[in-house]
C-alpha cells in the first residue's frame, strides 16, 4: 500500500505540474519567463502561438488525475489514459525545453519515459501487479 500511495502521488503531482505552461500564458505571473523563446521562432508563452501550444498541456493534466483515480480504484481504463497522457505530455514539454526549469523538463520527462516503459513492458507489468 505504501508504494501504491506513493507512485500515485507522483502521477497525480506530474498532471499538477502541467498547469505551469497554461498557467504562465493566461494567469501571470507563472513558471515559465514571458519572454523566453521556445525554439519555433518568436514563440513566448503569451504569444498567440505560446497561448495555443500550452492548451495542449491541459491534456495530460486532466489525464494523469483520471488515471491516478483509475490506478487506485484498479480500473481496467486507467493504464491506455495514463499511456496517452504520458506521450501527450512528452509532445507538449519538448517545444519547451529551454523555457521551463531544468529540473522541471527533465523531471517530466523521466515520469513520462517512465510510465511509458512501465506500462508497454513485462517489468512494468510485474511492477504494477505488486501494487495490488
Amino acid at each position: 500500500m505504501p508504494l501504491k500511495l506513493i507512485a500515485a502521488l507522483l502521477l497525480a503531482g506530474h498532471g499538477i505540474g502541467h498547469m505551469m505552461a497554461p498557467q504562465a500564458a493566461f494567469l501571470p505571473p507563472g513558471a515559465f519567463p514571458r519572454d523566453t523563446h521556445a525554439p519555433i521562432a518568436g514563440t513566448t508563452i503569451v504569444s498567440p502561438t505560446g497561448k495555443a501550444m500550452s492548451v495542449l498541456w491541459i491534456a495530460p493534466l486532466v489525464g494523469f488525475l483520471l488515471g491516478t483515480y483509475g490506478f487506485w480504484a484498479d480500473a481496467a481504463w486507467w493504464r491506455p489514459v495514463t499511456a496517452v497522457s504520458a506521450a501527450v505530455s512528452i509532445v507538449a514539454v519538448l517545444p519547451w525545453w529551454k523555457v521551463m526549469p531544468p529540473f522541471s523538463y527533465v523531471g517530466a520527462l523521466a515520469v513520462d519515459a517512465s510510465v511509458l516503459v512501465g506500462l508497454a513492458t513485462p517489468w512494468g507489468d510485474q511492477v504494477i501487479r505488486s501494487f495490488r
